[in-house]
């Protein structure tokens, strides 16, 4: 289903569920429960204003949502509501921005609490790190589906927003278990995206992927892992280029993927600091701008 298709349905709805449920509760009902995390105060006020316009920009909101991974994930769970285990899951942003629909995305908005209203500073302050962090690792995993090719580069921007999710989950709702994460995930997501954000959830994640997709994440992870290290970023980087992570593109030389890694290191700089400088739908517009021309 294209865009204009899904357009027309936007405004046709399932009611809103009538209920007084905690926020990791179901937003709707009779399918699997949704998940629903943190979102960043910036998120919820800008999709609110504008979910107001009678026709909704879907380039402005897809930018709001794809700068917030709880907020990301909520909407990619109202969109595969309904979704059929046969078919294939909605993870285009645009798209799932209608899938999801205006009362919907509306009802997220005013259940899902706020990060920055946390009371325990350690909690808020471990969440927006997270968030930083994942837009940041998202940027990086755009490129390198870029440069290297074998994966899109928005389902890889996606994957990587999405690889801390058992972490955020972890810390944001507690009570829930790894196995309602999982259901959750696995109606939500593509299985490439699952494996993905499974290879954080465990303690002995096997080393050499068997997903380009997985294996693009796990670069650009460790690429953050080794800005934030105590060893020098250059041995890191090294260290990095010799990784099996490469062994789908086995004919970039050291050379190569360490030139590469060194653009990475550059573009999660840049991201850090204008995520909050720059308006989402213009920090997404220099994102592609700066990938095209790296």
């Amino acid at each position: 289903m294209n865009v204009a298709d899904l357009a027309r349905t936007f405004a046709g709805q399932p009611p809103a569920v009538d209920t007084e449920a905690d926020p990791s509760a179901a937003i709707y009902s009779g399918k699997p429960p949704a998940l629903v995390l943190p979102l960043a105060t910036r998120s919820v006020s800008l999709l609110t204003l504008l979910l107001q316009d009678d026709a909704v920009d879907l380039e402005l909101a897809s930018a709001v949502i794809g700068l917030d991974p709880g907020l990301s994930f909520g909407t990619l769970q109202l969109a595969n509501r309904d979704r059929a285990e046969a078919n294939d899951s909605i993870w285009q942003l645009p798209l799932a921005v209608v899938a999801a629909g205006r009362e919907a995305l509306e009802q997220l908005l005013q259940r899902a609490p706020q990060i920055e209203c946390n009371s325990d500073p350690g909690k808020r302050t471990r969440l927006c790190q997270l968030v930083a962090n994942a837009v940041t690792r998202a940027c990086v995993a755009h490129l390198l589906a870029r440069d290297l090719g074998s994966c899109a580069p928005r389902k890889s921007y996606l994957s990587g927003l999405l690889f801390d999710l058992p972490a955020m989950g972890r810390l944001a709702v507690p009570a829930i278990s790894q196995a309602a994460l999982l259901t959750s995930m696995c109606h939500t997501l593509p299985a490439a995206m699952v494996r993905t954000a499974m290879v954080s959830m465990a303690d002995d994640s096997e080393f050499a992927p068997r997903d380009p997709l997985v294996a693009i994440v796990r670069i650009a992870d460790a690429v953050l892992q080794a800005a934030a290290g105590t060893p020098p970023a250059t041995a890191s980087m090294e260290e990095l280029a010799a990784s099996p992570l490469w062994c789908f593109w086995k004919k970039t030389d050291a050379q190569q993927r360490i030139f590469l890694l060194g653009q990475c290191s550059s573009l999660a700089g840049w991201a850090k600091t204008n995520l909050h400088s720059m308006d989402p739908w213009e920090f997404m517009a220099a994102l592609e701008r700066r990938n095209s021309s790296e």
